[in-house]
């Protein structure tokens, strides 16, 4: 039917986004409530009753447009889930990908198996982000773990289908995974003690993981009988979402600030991808609804930054921003840049004008993604256009300090909402709309290699 439309539900780690689009990828409306995270005796977490609470609260949101979705496609942040035991989900809490508990987990798994193995394995560097650090101290602090772990996609698939399931790119954020083989690493889990859990399927995005029940219908107000898939992680669910392809280095400019690759693993012989004197993480990962790869470097957090400097400067962040457009100054080196990710902002800084102290982070940061930009082309071998998105491109000032260092055209995606719009797309894939890839098209705007100009960029990052 021409009025069917797809649901995309973005589960942020600020805020839960239910995006109903129509078959050209428009969106048609909107629903949003706050991410229920709440600081507690250990840290930040949440229940899975409130995370329930807040999705149907985002659905409702939508109101008579619910009634016309089709299919639902689910993406989230990584590593933050829960156990699913035979009479529903368990009561352990919903730990916060960014609180710290897990961090002597990750330690013991280093000097157990070695830095450089752990990439090896799992893509990725060990965190205490992720799910295997929180699992670890849940354990150690009487925790039941028994069940099937899946993350809160999983959670949420769950909650409409009955179905247990997860997806490549989130089965990736949990620490124990080969993104390369498709498998959980037994021995790592053993090591750890979790190889009691039963872990969720991994499978590609886009697949059908289950249909709408009457439970789920009651509980969120959608058709009995629709295809339900997860997306993916959130990021690079957001490639797909703003029309990013493999041609392209896709540069996503917000609180954090990853960049994203194509990635040959098989080229790879099973080494994992670095660089000398890297700093921050190099992560292996799917590249939603195909069996392709994906490489991401994450070390930047520049709207974390931007905010603890707002905070010292004691400054309006519209009038900064406007204040600082023609301002020159030379940008602040990386281990300043993330020591005021961590809420250290130097001395040295605010003695200086405000809107200098302002450029200076902004053509900072610029700087360092133009770098970690050269060293991921030179990795990988894409060739093709810069592509910025995100809600950082609302900085005319951040967006031209990139230009001045661009070295290939670059362009900038329209789409805002690019998770949940990405969600969408590729429960169209799981409605038989299209196929992986074959999505309606994303807006972009060029800014070099051709007389596009940047009038249109203003406002805060």
């Amino acid at each position: 039917m021409r009025d069917e439309l797809l649901l995309g539900i973005d589960l942020g780690t600020s805020s839960i986004k239910a995006n109903a689009i129509d078959r050209h990828g428009r969106s048609m409306g909107i629903g949003v409530a706050p991410t229920p995270f709440a600081t507690r005796a250990h840290g930040v977490e949440m229940t899975t009753d409130d995370l329930f609470a807040a999705i149907g609260s985002a659905i409702a949101d939508l109101g008579v447009l619910a009634s016309r979705v089709s299919a639902v496609g689910v993406a989230s942040m990584g590593e933050t889930g829960t156990i699913i035991r035979a009479d529903g989900p368990s009561d352990l809490p919903l730990v916060a990908w960014h609180d710290e508990r897990g961090t002597e987990i990750v330690d013991e798994l280093v000097a157990e198996f070695g830095a450089e193995e752990v990439r090896r394995r799992t893509g990725r560097q060990a965190r205490s982000v992720t799910s295997v650090a929180k699992l670890g101290w849940l354990l150690r602090n009487g925790h039941e773990t028994g069940g099937t772990w899946t993350g809160v996609a999983g959670l949420t698939v769950w909650k409409l289908t009955g179905a247990l399931a997860q997806e490549q790119s989130l089965a990736a954020s949990s620490g124990a995974f080969d993104p390369v083989a498709g498998e959980y690493d037994r021995e790592i889990l053993s090591f750890l003690g979790l190889d009691s859990l039963v872990w969720a399927p991994a499978r590609v995005a886009g697949t059908p993981f289950g249909r709408v029940t009457a439970q789920g219908a009651a509980w969120s107000g959608l058709p009995v009988g629709i295809p339900v898939t997860i997306a993916g992680h959130d990021h690079p669910v957001g490639v797909i979402g703003s029309g990013g392809d493999r041609t392209e280095v896709i540069d996503s400019m917000g609180t954090g600030e990853p960049l994203v690759v194509a990635w040959d693993a098989a080229a790879s012989r099973g080494d994992h991808p670095s660089w000398p004197d890297q700093l921050g993480d190099l992560t292996v990962t799917a590249w939603p609804g195909t069996d392709r790869h994906m490489l991401l470097w994450e070390t930047l957090r520049p709207g974390l930054a931007m905010r603890n400097l707002q905070r010292a400067l004691r400054v309006d962040r519209d009038d900064i921003e406007f204040s600082a457009i023609r301002v020159e100054a030379e940008g602040l080196d990386l281990p300043t840049l993330v020591a005021m990710q961590d809420g250290h902002v130097s001395p040295d800084l605010l003695r200086r004008p405000a809107q200098e102290a302002w450029a200076a982070t902004l053509e900072g940061y610029a700087a360092a993604s133009a770098d970690a930009e050269v060293r991921m082309r030179a990795l990988s071998g894409v060739t093709g256009t810069t592509l910025l998105i995100g809600g950082g491109l609302r900085s005319r000032r951040w967006v031209e300090a990139k230009l001045r260092r661009a070295l290939h055209p670059v362009a900038m995606a329209q789409e805002r909402e690019a998770v949940s719009r990405g969600a969408a797309l590729l429960a169209g894939v799981a409605a038989g709309w299209w196929e992986a890839e074959g999505y309606p098209p994303a807006d972009v705007i060029p800014l070099s290699g051709s007389d596009a100009a940047i009038g249109s960029v203003s406002g805060r990052a």
